[in-house]
C-alpha cells in the first residue's frame, strides 16, 4: 500500500490496516463475474485490496489442494481473504524486537559486536571513508560508505550512516547517525538520534535528542531531550 499522508506507523498505518480487515471486500477480492459488474457502476478509490495481488498458479495450486489453514468449517483457506499475516521464527542468529526508540539505539549499540559473527569480511569502518590522521574512532563504532571524518573528531560507541560529513573538532557519543548528515564544525552531540539529511550547524550541542530528516539544527544552540522535526511532520518516540 503507498500513500503520502502516513507518517507514523503506529499512529496512522496500523489502525488503517485493522479498520481495512473488517471492511467489505473490494472488486479485487470479488468474483470475475461480480467484478465486471461492480466496474460498469463507476470506478473506486484505490484501496488496500488493490495491492493485494495474488498469482493464478497460485491460486490454482490451493485450489487443487486438500491444505487448509484452519479447521471447523469447509470455508476456503484464508476464508477467502487476501490479507494476511506471517511470522519466521527465529531458531539461530541475531535477533532483536525494536518496536520502542530506546530498543532502537540498543540494537544499533550491539551491531559492532556482532559484526565479526556475521561477516569476517566486513570492516566496522568501510573502505571508502575518508578518516583523517589525527581523529580517534573507537573499537566499538561504525563508520559508513564515503562518509567524511575530518581532523581533531571523536566518535565513541556511535553508528555513522553512509556519505555523511564530520568537519573539525566534532564529538559524538552514544548516538546514531544516519545517511547524508552533515557536522559543522564544534559540534556537540550524545545520546542523541539524526535521522537522513539533517545539518548540524557550527557549534551546535545536542544531549538525548532526536532530530528529524533534513532538518537543520542551528549554530550554537543547545537542546536537552528534545525532538525536533518539522511542524508538518509526526515522529513517535
Amino acid at each position: 500500500m503507498f500513500s503520502r499522508s502516513f507518517m507514523s506507523i503506529r499512529g496512522e498505518l496500523i489502525p488503517y490496516l485493522v479498520r481495512k480487515q473488517f471492511s467489505a471486500p473490494s472488486s479485487s477480492q470479488l468474483s470475475k463475474a461480480d467484478a465486471n459488474e461492480d466496474q460498469k457502476r463507476g470506478p473506486k478509490s484505490i484501496d488496500i485490496f488493490s495491492f493485494a495481488k495474488e498469482d493464478d498458479l497460485l491460486n490454482l495450486a490451493r485450489e487443487k489442494s486438500f491444505w487448509n489453514d484452519h479447521h471447523g468449517d469447509m470455508n476456503d483457506p484464508y476464508h477467502g481473504t487476501k490479507l494476511r499475516c506471517y511470522v519466521h521464527i527465529m531458531k539461530e542468529g541475531i535477533c532483536y524486537r525494536v518496536n520502542t526508540l530506546a530498543s532502537y539505539i540498543e540494537a544499533n549499540r550491539q551491531a559492532p559486536k556482532f559484526m565479526p559473527a556475521l561477516s569476517q569480511e566486513e570492516s566496522l569502518i568501510h573502505p571508502s571513508a575518508q578518516i583523517a590522521d589525527t581523529s580517534m574512532i573507537g573499537a566499538d563504532s561504525m563508520v559508513g560508505y564515503m562518509t567524511k571524518v575530518a581532523e581533531n573528531t571523536s566518535i565513541k560507541r556511535s553508528i555513522i550512516g553512509a556519505s555523511c560529513t564530520v568537519k573539525e573538532k566534532v564529538k559524538i557519543a552514544n548516538s546514531i547517525i544516519m545517511q547524508n548528515v552533515t557536522f559543522e564544525e564544534g559540534c556537540c552531540i550524545q545520546g542523541s538520534v539524526i535521522c537522513s539529511g539533517a545539518v548540524i550547524e557550527k557549534g551546535a550541542d545536542l544531549k538525548d535528542c532526536l532530530v528529524g530528516s533534513t532538518q537543520c539544527v542551528d549554530a550554537k544552540s543547545k537542546h536537552v531531550n528534545e525532538v525536533i522535526v518539522g511542524n508538518d511532520r509526526l515522529m513517535e518516540i
